[in-house]
């Protein structure tokens, strides 16, 4: 039988990323806090582009902002999340960056890209959340 587990670890996969182990919630910061985080009323983008373009570059905006922020470790490694039913029960899922990860699939079932990576430390997230007309690249310190 299918777990929530299952179902966020074939999203990530169908994402190209390499799945290395379900970590959980503990030690925080918990899946529930990266998210409030990041619709936090004063958060503002790091960059931003329309829902309707073009997805080509969104895999290098991405890993741009992660990378500067300290989410993707030396190996390619981070913990990530995405817009899964369950998903915050399962909590984080450390994954590995491959030639063929291109974030831009990790889509919801609106059709939108909606996720956050986070550093092994807990100390910084990056994602990217559907907004009104926009998709947004957030990174925040936490």
């Amino acid at each position: 039988m299918r777990t929530t587990s299952d179902d966020l670890i074939e999203h990530l996969r169908g994402s190209g990323l390499e799945v290395v182990a379900v970590v959980g919630n503990e030690p925080g910061p918990s899946v529930e806090d990266a998210w409030r985080a990041m619709a936090g009323f004063e958060v503002e983008p790091s960059a931003s582009f329309p829902l309707d373009a073009d997805r080509a570059g969104v895999q290098g905006l991405w890993l741009e902002h992660a990378r500067r922020g300290g989410v993707v470790g030396d190996d390619g490694t981070f913990l990530i999340t995405a817009v899964v039913t369950g998903s915050w029960e399962v909590g984080w899922v450390r994954v590995r960056l491959t030639e063929a990860t291109d974030v831009s699939r990790l889509i919801d079932d609106q059709r939108r890209i909606e996720f956050i990576a986070r550093s092994a430390s807990g100390d910084h997230i990056c994602g990217i959340t559907a907004e009104e007309y926009d998709y947004w690249v957030v990174s925040l310190a936490l």
